[in-house]
């Protein structure tokens, strides 16, 4: 039994487990690589979870499972520190123009998942980078490191980094262009 021995990382795993799970004869054998941590990241939780919903016949081929679910993967500090730095260093210049309003979350994403709801504010762009080389990586050791080396390469936001920055909605422009379309073949004009 798993008892009150369940640290706080195992939990969120075994939560998101139990409310993304449709098969439920697979519950033991995630449960399982969940408790002995050979499945410790949401990414690989992710990754499982795909695997056993495309793979719904038994038995179920544990080699390929663990291959394609990053069992066994460790990645250390170190490689999260040279990924993110990495990715920095393409977008130097940009990021030295835009600051703070820079999308980092390009550095942050792995696998095409975004982890924090609030990379939307700051870190959008360079995290998606990072992630994409990082694919079983912790998401927030990640995260942490953008904002570490964000904040050593910018150093702290200035007053005009707190400035919203205003984007102009795409589907807004495109309907003024269909209802000028409009106008001109139904009046007759020519452009």
């Amino acid at each position: 039994t798993l008892g009150s021995t369940i640290d706080k990382a195992t939990g969120i795993l075994l939560y998101g487990l139990a409310s993304r799970l449709r098969d439920t004869r697979r519950l033991s054998f995630l449960v399982s690589y969940i408790a002995s941590k050979k499945i410790h990241t949401e990414p690989q939780l992710s990754a499982a979870l795909e695997y056993v919903r495309s793979h719904p016949l038994d038995p179920i081929d544990t080699v390929d499972f663990e291959r394609e679910c990053g069992v066994g993967v460790i990645v250390t500090p170190e490689q999260i520190e040279e990924a993110v730095e990495a990715a920095i260093n393409r977008h130097r210049p940009q990021l030295l123009v835009e600051r703070y309003h820079f999308n980092m979350g390009l550095l942050m994403e792995v696998g095409g998942v975004l982890f924090f709801a609030f990379l939307q504010l700051l870190v959008p762009m360079l995290l998606g980078e990072a992630r994409a080389v990082l694919k079983w990586a912790d998401g927030k050791m990640i995260k942490n490191e953008v904002d570490m080396q964000v904040l050593h390469l910018l150093g702290p936001k200035l007053e005009a980094d707190l400035e919203k920055k205003f984007k102009v909605a795409k589907a807004r422009l495109e309907e003024t262009d269909r209802r000028t379309a409009k106008d001109v073949v139904e009046n007759g004009e020519t452009a």
